[in-house]
């Protein structure tokens, strides 16, 4: 049996990278190389696992809870800095790079790349491998329809352009998906207890129908339709044919691809963004407890003028006490609703 990779759980440096040190399994103690402890291996052991263990959930919450990709991928890059063959925080890497992309700038190549340096061993690590696969199936089909969504308007691309830039993205994900099936169509090969068959016709079927998508036509807004010639490198070939569709419209002017900025331009993002959603929440912890106290203490102030000739004083602390607790019911219902929305966008992607 090969060393394996222990830390020291007694060493209070904060660099990681100081604490680790190679341990020898069979050995009856070890000792760490800075303070010099004495411990026995598998302590050591555990406590690197753990700590990479708990690298991969951090990165994880961020991704799936917190829904911030563009965070997310450096968290994943700390645990790679350590393994570099880390095979939770490579897939990890690849969702993000799927959320992160927008209309004009997309990861799916370099994402389809990072897949082919992923390796796994035993059958513990092939079902994370497996469901991380169902992920990112599932996140490629979330951006197909968001960025068609982003790009048409009645099933109508805006202009070429925004056809060509449509139909690039759509060969990606094909691209993808087809890397993936075969990935498990290997997985069923080497193993035989391992049944897939759901998902692999699941991702058969879907290739299909989007390979119906991009060699059929594709009407424009000015009455127009192309249909898909073919694709080198970064350069769409269309091809125009006769289309019977007419479409109405207001008079005012249609957002624009090529614009860099103004409210008639398409905008960039392809996935709603959370953000505001986990601010909010956040803050909700706060004043939920602040308005508490301040009805709390307004309600404890009246009952001292209760029996107190200065009526006036008692009835603006009642009154102060029955608006800080109204806003104390309310910002404690705005923070289920927003967990409950977060809640919903990580079931979304994590099943």
């Amino acid at each position: 049996m090969g060393t394996k990779r222990g830390v020291c759980p007694y060493c209070q440096s904060n660099n990681l990278n100081h604490r680790i040190f190679l341990v020898n399994p069979e050995a009856a103690t070890v000792f760490c190389p800075t303070c010099m402890r004495e411990m026995e291996p598998k302590l050591a052991i555990d406590s690197y696992n753990k700590i990479i263990e708990k690298m991969l959930k951090k990165a994880d919450h961020t991704l799936l809870v917190a829904c911030d990709p563009v965070t997310a991928y450096r968290q994943y890059a700390n645990v790679l800095e350590i393994e570099k063959n880390n095979s939770k925080a490579l897939l990890g890497r690849i969702l993000c790079l799927i959320y992160t992309s927008k209309v004009r700038v997309s990861y799916l190549v370099e994402a389809t790349e990072l897949l082919e340096t992923i390796t796994h061993k035993g059958v513990e690590e092939l079902n994370n491998y497996v469901a991380s696969l169902k992920k990112i199936n599932f996140a490629l089909d979330e951006y197909d329809q968001a960025l068609y969504k982003r790009l048409t308007v009645r099933n109508a691309f805006y202009d070429e352009e925004c056809l060509k830039l449509y139909l690039k993205h759509l060969y990606d994900i094909i691209k993808f998906k087809k890397n993936i099936l075969g990935k498990l169509i290997a997985i069923k090969k080497d193993y035989a207890s391992q049944d897939n068959e759901v998902l692999i016709n699941m991702i058969d079927a879907k290739i299909e129908e989007k390979e119906v998508i991009l060699k059929r036509e594709h009407p424009l807004l000015v009455g127009t339709s192309y249909k898909y010639l073919k694709i080198m490198g970064e350069k769409v070939y269309l091809e125009q044919v006769n289309s019977k569709e007419t479409f109405k419209f207001l008079k005012k002017r249609l957002p624009s691809l090529n614009e860099t900025k103004g409210s008639r331009v398409i905008k960039d993002q392809v996935f709603k963004d959370y953000t505001p959603v986990i601010n909010a929440m956040k803050m909700s912890s706060f004043f939920v407890v602040l308005f508490f106290l301040c009805a709390a203490g307004c309600g404890t102030a009246s009952y001292f003028f209760y029996d107190r000739p200065d009526l006036l004083i008692f009835a603006i602390l009642v009154s102060l006490a029955g608006v800080f607790f109204v806003l104390f019911i309310s910002f404690v219902l705005l923070h289920f609703i927003w967990r409950k929305t977060l809640k919903k966008r990580k079931a979304r992607i994590a099943d």
